[in-house]
């Protein structure tokens, strides 16, 4: 069979497979947890610079939680983040936190700029287990620095809560 012939059926074999696939196939999930959830977007977290302005943007479409990890509320959250009384200013630092947990290895530190309350994080995870992982992390918050550390465990896939 002359190589011509070969190429256009398998051209055509492989747009007959194209079409047999699923539409769903390209909203597939590109980046996968340390909880096993899936998840479309890192939202800047692997390359060290979570994307807070994106987050507060998508907060208020109110759609955040399906699309970002993030940390629960408890008073051990609010010790490290003493600056979030506003709703808006507590999505960001839920979610960008969340999510550093969710898909940053072990050493690689992550920042941002709180748009809704001006407070900047540093926050570098560390050692994970099945379903617990450290943390390191500076907050600045009108120029002065405090350092804070944990351990933050996750009781379901994309969602996390800071030990006491």
């Amino acid at each position: 069979m002359p190589i011509a012939k070969v190429r256009s059926k398998t051209v055509l074999c492989l747009l007959a497979l194209a079409m047999a696939l699923p539409f769903h196939v390209a909203n597939a999930k590109n980046f996968i947890g340390y909880t096993g959830k899936g998840w479309n977007n890192d939202f800047g977290v692997l390359r060290g610079q979570c994307d807070a302005k994106l987050v507060q943007n998508e907060a208020l479409k109110g759609a955040l939680t399906e699309q970002m990890a993030y940390v629960e509320s408890t008073d051990a959250f609010k010790t490290i983040f003493t600056e979030t009384e506003l709703v808006d200013a507590f999505a960001v630092d839920s979610h960008c936190f969340g999510h550093t947990m969710e898909l940053v290895p072990s050493g690689q530190a992550v920042r941002w700029l709180n748009p809704v309350n001006g407070v900047g994080v540093y926050l570098s995870p560390g050692a994970k287990s099945d379903t617990c992982r450290t943390y390191l992390g500076v907050t600045i918050v009108n120029g002065e620095k405090t350092k804070f550390r944990g351990e933050v465990c996750s009781p379901s896939k994309g969602t996390w809560q800071i030990q006491q």
